[in-house]
């Protein structure tokens, strides 16, 4: 895997629940993707240099700008990441109350018996560095990974003046860094306001946390919420469903993460808040709860959370109750009446708690799917290599920000123009990344679900007791360089699929044409196992296995049976040879390497499995600087495609060669 790529985050990444769910539970499955997590802490505890006459005056050192921060963690790093929020303002610890100076915030903390909040004096020195000095990051990238709508943040949560102090920080690392990663695609959107490279890494879960708890609801039913007591004011939206339904039906009312009187006040139970994952994960599953409720408001910041709630309620057993919210939400992800329930309204709550409440079997369905799903999507072995990529990206593309926020305000027409075209190709390349991920996830789950267990796509009796049809699909009749020498190069083809040693097979001609097609002329055309196929109609070969083959290539005789056999004694799914073909000057050259890699393989040499047909050619690829044959192949062996190669020549075609 080579040297692992190194990414220095900027503050925590396990203090609390937050931290832990968006990083620390990846810390030991990036090193295994070869993506080595430290923090800055870990290097020299935030070190920051000021004169001696300042020695016991810390803030004012920085205030007067003439306190250093020690650089040294970088020296290790090749990525930066900063996270979230990171209170600079003299403020205090147990409510919204901040200030200019530390003064008014100490006689606030003497008055009211509270404590003053511990600041970061370093993270905004360090980010005006950055700003305003490229070398200081000396070719490094930056991140920055926020999983809430702090640029708009709503005063019922409870520090919002505290925010309001630092809301200029948080859009200029927004700016300024070349990646920002976000939970959903609601966030995602509010922040491409600010960058256009945002990328979307959904939340996940450790499934194996979930397994040695409480399985399933207890006989008597529960309803359950959880988060701090800020959150009475997402509770508002189904808070009357709720009492209506526990009074009518005897359902008990949990609240886990606060024990605030305004909670205890509207539950039967009201549980302490529990900071370490494993912790609340053991507490939630004691609670056993039937429903699980996630209530939302329509606010942007309540529309740009994650759908957390849904993920931790399906893998203790219980079903979702969840709000739908106008404009996208965290819980869009839900099939409603599938894996959970949503309600637009408190009407729509009243009548979906009723259903749940009302039907066991119900609650049990819905369980039972959200939880399968879960486990199947939400998996941090999967999420991890969206991390893993994301990284990498960043690390790839370090100085695009800095690139980016050169050109604004640059004076001359031409200039504007070339960087727009710049940032363009950028936001095109990075969409495309993300859809090729999530098409190799998808393609991977599907090569599993069709292998039913399997090692192998196919049964054996596709394999063997039946001598399974072979389809042979030639293409390229579009080409010129088919006709040359007349239907001559159509006719080889032809021959040498219709002579081959292995006969149970059929042959598929694609091309353009209409009731009289360009095979009419092709004397082996005759054969009654050839058909022609006109172009945009879809193929369907009703073969188990697939031999494609270009309209000016030959099959050997034996091509398809000494494929085959080494596909069926071995157990592969996708086999290929050498091809022979004619170098520049005449002289034969071979193309047919293993491993497979860029070039040397063609196409005209495989045979694979027809179940294989699902991974389709990305027209695209060239954005990665791939051929559409190449990126598929590339594909299944990331999905894990068994391949395999035989050391002889199986295929010819005239002509030089290009690479696929």
């Amino acid at each position: 895997m080579g040297e692992s790529l190194r990414v220095l985050v900027y503050g925590s990444v396990d203090a609390g629940a937050c931290d832990s769910v968006r990083l620390g539970v990846y810390r030991d499955l990036l090193g295994a993707q070869g993506v080595e997590l430290r923090t800055w802490g870990e290097f020299n505890d935030y070190r920051i240099s000021v004169p001696a006459d300042y020695a016991d005056r810390i803030d004012d050192a920085v205030r007067d700008g003439v306190a250093t921060v020690d650089l040294s963690p970088l020296e290790w790093a090749d990525v930066l990441l900063f996270r979230r929020w990171y209170g600079t303002v003299h403020a205090c610890e147990q409510c919204d109350f901040a200030a200019a100076d530390a003064t008014s915030v100490r006689d606030h903390c003497r008055t009211e018996g509270h404590e003053p909040v511990v600041r970061d004096r370093i993270v905004r020195g360090l980010l005006q560095a950055i700003e305003a000095d490229r070398s200081v990051l000396q070719g490094r990238a930056m991140v920055y990974e926020l999983d809430d709508d702090l640029l708009d943040p709503q005063p019922w949560l409870g520090f919002d003046r505290r925010l309001s102090g630092d809301r200029d920080l948080i859009e200029r690392f927004a700016r300024r860094a070349d990646l920002v990663t976000v939970a959903t695609p609601t966030l995602a959107g509010r922040l491409r306001a600010y960058n256009p490279n945002v990328r979307v890494i959904r939340n996940a879960v450790v499934p194996e946390w979930y397994e040695s708890m409480p399985a399933g609801p207890a006989e008597s039913q529960s309803f359950l919420y959880y988060g701090s007591g800020a959150r009475l004011h997402d509770y508002a939206v189904c808070r009357a469903a709720v009492d209506e339904m526990a009074s009518a039906a005897g359902v008990r009312r949990v609240w886990l993460g606060s024990t605030e009187p305004a909670v205890r006040a509207v539950v039967d139970e009201a549980l302490p808040y529990e900071s370490e994952v494993r912790g609340f994960i053991r507490r939630l599953a004691e609670v056993r709860p039937s429903v699980g409720l996630a209530p939302v408001g329509q606010d942007p910041y309540s529309r740009s959370r994650s759908e957390l709630h849904w993920l931790e309620y399906s893998l203790v057993g219980a079903a979702t109750v969840a709000s739908r919210t106008m404009g996208g939400g965290p819980y869009d992800v839900i099939r409603d009446g599938v894996d959970g329930l949503l309600a637009r309204n408190k009407t729509e709550w009243r009548e979906q708690l009723r259903r749940v409440t009302e039907s066991a079997s119900l609650r049990h369905e819905l369980a039972g799917r959200a939880r399968e799903r879960v486990l199947a999507e939400y998996d941090v072995r999967q999420r991890v290599v969206e991390w893993a990529d994301a990284f990498r990206w960043a690390a790839e593309h370090a100085g695009i920000a800095s690139l980016r926020l050169s050109s604004r305000g640059r004076a001359g027409a031409a200039a504007v123009p070339s960087e727009l075209a710049v940032e363009a190709e950028v936001r095109a390349n990075l969409a495309h990344r993300r859809l090729w991920r999530a098409r190799v996830l998808e393609e991977a789950r599907t090569l599993a679900g069709i292998r039913g267990g399997r090692d192998v796509c196919w049964t054996d009796d596709e394999a063997f007791a039946r001598r399974p049809l072979v389809t042979v699909l030639i293409t390229g009749l579009e080409d010129g360089r088919v006709f040359e020498d007349g239907p001559a190069a159509l006719e080889r083809a032809l021959q040498s699929a219709t002579c081959q040693t292995y006969d149970n097979v059929e042959i598929l001609v694609v091309g353009e044409g209409g009731a009289s097609s360009p095979i009419d002329a092709v004397p082996a055309a005759r054969d009654p196992r050839v058909l022609f196929v006109a172009a945009g109609n879809g193929v369907a070969g009703r073969g188990a296995w697939v031999a494609p083959m270009s309209a000016d290539g030959e099959f050997t005789p034996d091509h398809i049976e000494l494929l085959l056999a080494l596909a069926t004694e071995h157990r592969l799914e996708l086999v290929y040879g050498v091809t022979e073909s004619d170098s520049p000057d005449g002289s034969p050259q071979f193309i047919g390497s293993w491993p497979p890699e860029p070039g040397a393989v063609i196409p005209g040499a495989t045979l694979y499995s027809s179940r294989l047909d699902f991974f389709e050619f990305d027209q695209e690829s060239w954005r990665v600087e791939e051929t559409p044959e190449w990126n598929r192949w590339r594909r299944m062996m990331g999905a894990g495609v068994r391949m395999g190669r035989v050391g002889q020549v199986v295929y010819r075609r005239r002509g030089p060669l290009s690479a696929d």
